[in-house]
């Protein structure tokens, strides 16, 4: 199994990094975010975690628009908000018709449209649109998207193909849906958004998981329902390998990975595999994050040996009765 090096990894114009909470997505998505804007190209890293940390792990403040990253040319970021997301869908459905209807009959619209389904809906149209935008896909040369722990990430990305069956199929509807049927005009849209999912020569799915046994069975049923919907290409991203175990815990450590790595499932053996070894400190701000992924990293911190010129219990003790005794002789004494 080879390091990851995304240079080498033959990336598409389009990437999606899943997979379970506490993986290294995240980690993983920025560091090859930064790969590539490093390498001169133009990079947009998009999170649709709704527990998303993108803005604390680049410092800045980030919205559904691209915002270029200091300190990284090339790279911009964005975070779509689904409550954002649902208000600024609710307002663009109710707006035009304030001081039209009635106040009632606009209340009723606002209320209608304040369930969870439109901020799931809404959440999804601005994906699908921002997946299909022309102007944001000649603009960059990779699309990265963070998505959300894999079971939202399923859930989000089959949104596509059961929108489009929805409105192939509903003229109007009495479930959450059929309040926003008036999106039948996005249809274009999102057939777009189920083709470029399912075209491996534009998209792969990036799996990263843990040298792990339940990390790597929760990415082989995520590598097994998403290729359900037609996202075949993948590859896998095996976080945190241990490369050179130096003492007994580290090393009962490495039989472990060892042994699960052997165990892997078969669905995840046919994909390309790579790895990003542990790393010898914590990746949090952007200079680690330009590290993580280099081929040379940088040396130990050395330290000077402990020396073992403390003074025996014998010498303490004698060093306190001396210390009581004084202040009991000068009890004024400073």
């Amino acid at each position: 199994m080879q390091d990851y090096q995304p240079q080498n990894a033959n990336l598409t114009h389009y990437l999606f990094f899943t997979g379970k909470g506490g993986v290294g997505k995240t980690t993983t998505a920025s560091a090859t975010a930064i790969n590539l804007a490093d390498a001169g190209n133009q990079v947009m890293l998009v999170s649709t975690d709704p527990a998303s940390n993108l803005q604390d792990v680049f410092n800045t403040a980030l919205t559904n628009k691209p915002q270029a990253i200091n300190g990284v040319s090339g790279l911009f970021a964005a975070n779509f908000d689904p409550v954002t997301a649902a208000g600024e869908y609710r307002e663009s459905v109710v707006g035009p018709y304030r001081g039209v209807l009635p106040d009632a009959a606009v209340k009723n619209m606002e209320e209608q449209l304040s369930g969870s389904c439109t901020v799931e809906i809404a959440a999804f149209n601005e994906f699908a649109n921002f997946l299909t935008d022309p102007a944001v896909d000649q603009r960059f040369d990779y699309i990265i998207f963070d998505t959300a722990p894999t079971g939202h990430a399923l859930r989000m990305l089959q949104l596509p193909s059961a929108w489009n069956n929805y409105l192939d199929e509903n003229d109007r509807g009495a479930s959450c849906l059929g309040q926003l049927a008036g999106m039948g005009d996005k249809k274009a849209i999102y057939a777009k958004a189920v083709a470029t999912l399912s075209n491996g020569d534009l998209t792969t799915l990036m799996l990263v998981t843990r040298p792990q046994k339940a990390s790597l069975l929760e990415a082989a049923r995520a590598a097994q329902e998403l290729a359900a919907i037609g996202m075949t290409n993948q590859q896998l991203i095996i976080n945190g390998t241990l490369k050179t175990p130096t003492d007994h815990a580290s090393q009962a450590i490495f039989a472990q990975q060892q042994a699960d790595l052997q165990q892997m499932p078969a669905v995840l053996k046919k994909f390309a595999q790579y790895e990003v070894p542990l790393r010898a400190y914590n990746v949090t701000g952007l200079n680690k994050l330009h590290l993580v992924l280099q081929a040379t990293q940088p040396a130990l911190a050395t330290y000077p040996p402990l020396t073992n010129n403390y003074p025996n219990l014998d010498t303490i003790v004698a060093d306190l009765i001396k210390t009581e005794v004084d202040s009991i002789i000068n009890p004024n004494r400073n």
